[in-house]
């Protein structure tokens, strides 16, 4: 029998870009979008650096802890994400406007710090939310892809925006199709697999190939190629390009990785413990140590507003199931160890999901609705995401620490987008871009600039 529960609880952060630049000069990629440094409300004006596709703004900046977070009340009667505060960083108090943070992390599908690792498909596109939920006959392209560190897949990788490369290791793959611009650092070794792309490279736009190419299969590259003076430019037959460059260049970084612009989960989780930042005691949640703690059976909750603060969740190989209903925020000290863990984000909610620790989830990960997605923010503070059974997201995944591990039995579905340490892949992953991303929040955090 399913227990089923129902508790007044939950704080809003979450990522909502607030607006885009227009591309003046050469962008460096034609899908990823620009930004420029603006001002924020938090900390005064927030610096940028140069990271590739244009400047961002300075995601955090010292201030004072407020000193209050807001009534229950106002909390349910407000939308869109609050300052994420940190009250133990180190030199003091840290605030981020995450709609600023948003612009450093979302602007694209899938941005690794580190090293993407993948023996099976990588596929992204784009879709407009304001027109229903995701149709694959409706999909635009978008859903660019960044990695920092080595890009080492030995499975095909559809990618309908732009694939940016800037760690100088061998790109290698199956089989390369981008919609948008190629940027690599290392030499590209693609191999071709006609039971899934005539050529072994498609690049529908400019490709700029820093280490040169080297291939026994077909190439396609639309636009104009760029390989530096001296560097190996060895593709199979039939080889089709535009223009040729051999103008020197070196990839600059596609994701603002960065220490000191990282959001530390745990610390802003750690602000939501004491009482009088959360709405435990004003919901009577019975326990926040052990509620959702040594779970032996199928448990099933529906959580109405409020913030809500939890030690851990541990459910022994069962499954918890949680629907959210209002604004909802949920802050987890400790680590998520489940069975299945599911949450259900029905068009007029809103959900933030703050683990100070790791999340693994032996059975199905579902967070999220496909109609509703930019209203699901997960946010990870742990140095592992494992996921070992299928897994479907809503919204977007910030886990700037952790190295997400898909298991061989956990195909992936995101509408959304991921901002990780590392990713290792043992089983396809797809990632809709939901463009809503880069949309203004309904309420800003932080000041407009």
């Amino acid at each position: 029998m399913i227990e089923r529960p129902t508790l007044r609880s939950l704080v809003s952060a979450g990522f909502a870009a607030l607006a885009l630049a227009v591309c003046a000069g050469s962008c460096g990629t034609t899908e990823v979008p620009v930004f420029l440094s603006l001002a924020s409300g938090v900390g005064g004006m927030l610096g940028s650096d140069g990271a590739a596709g244009g400047a961002v703004p300075d995601a955090s900046s010292p201030t004072n802890v407020p000193p209050s977070l807001g009534t229950q009340q106002e909390f349910c009667d407000g939308t869109g994400p609050p300052v994420l505060v940190d009250s133990t960083a180190d030199g003091g108090p840290m605030a981020t406007c995450p709609d600023d943070l948003a612009q450093r992390a979302f602007r694209y599908a899938l941005c690794i710090c580190d090293n993407y690792v993948s023996d099976h498909a990588l596929f992204t596109d784009a879709f407009d939310g304001s027109q229903g939920a995701y149709d694959a006959s409706t999909a635009t392209a978008g859903g660019s892809v960044g990695v920092n560190g080595s890009l080492h897949p030995s499975g095909p990788m559809h990618v309908n925006g732009s694939l940016w490369a800037s760690n100088m290791t061998t790109v290698t793959t199956s089989s390369v199709f981008v919609a948008g611009e190629l940027h690599a650092q290392g030499e590209v070794r693609p191999t071709a697999d006609p039971s899934i792309m005539a050529d072994a490279l498609y690049v529908q736009a400019d490709a700029w190939l820093a280490g040169g190419l080297q291939t026994q299969g077909s190439v396609t590259i639309k636009g104009t190629l760029h390989v530096p003076k001296g560097q190996p430019i060895l593709p199979g037959m039939p080889f089709t390009h535009g223009l040729t460059d051999d103008t020197p260049f070196t990839v600059q970084p596609a994701c603002d990785c960065e220490a000191d612009h990282l959001v530390d989960i745990a610390g802003v989780v750690a602000t939501y413990e004491p009482t009088v930042n959360n709405d435990d005691v004003a919901l009577n949640v019975p326990d926040p140590e052990n509620l959702l703690y040594n779970i032996q059976t199928d448990f099933a909750m529906t959580l109405k507003c409020g913030r809500f603060f939890l030690t851990r969740i541990v459910a022994n190989q069962a499954r918890i199931e949680l629907t959210i209903d209002g604004h909802v925020a949920i802050f987890v000290k400790g680590d998520i160890s489940t069975g299945d863990f599911v949450v259900h984000v029905p068009p007029g909610s809103e959900l933030d999901l703050f683990v100070g620790g790791n999340v693994t989830v032996g059975g199905a990960f579902l967070v999220g609705d496909m109609t509703n997605p930019a209203r699901a923010r997960t946010y990870v503070g742990g140095s592992t995401v494992l996921l070992e059974g299928g897994a479907f997201l809503a919204g977007n995944l910030y886990a700037p620490h952790a190295t997400i591990t898909l298991g061989a039995s956990a195909p992936t579905t995101l509408l959304g987008a991921i901002f990780a340490e590392g990713i290792n892949v043992s089983a396809n992953l797809t990632i809709h871009y939901y463009e809503a991303i880069l949309s203004p929040s309904s309420t800003r955090a932080c000041s407009a600039p």
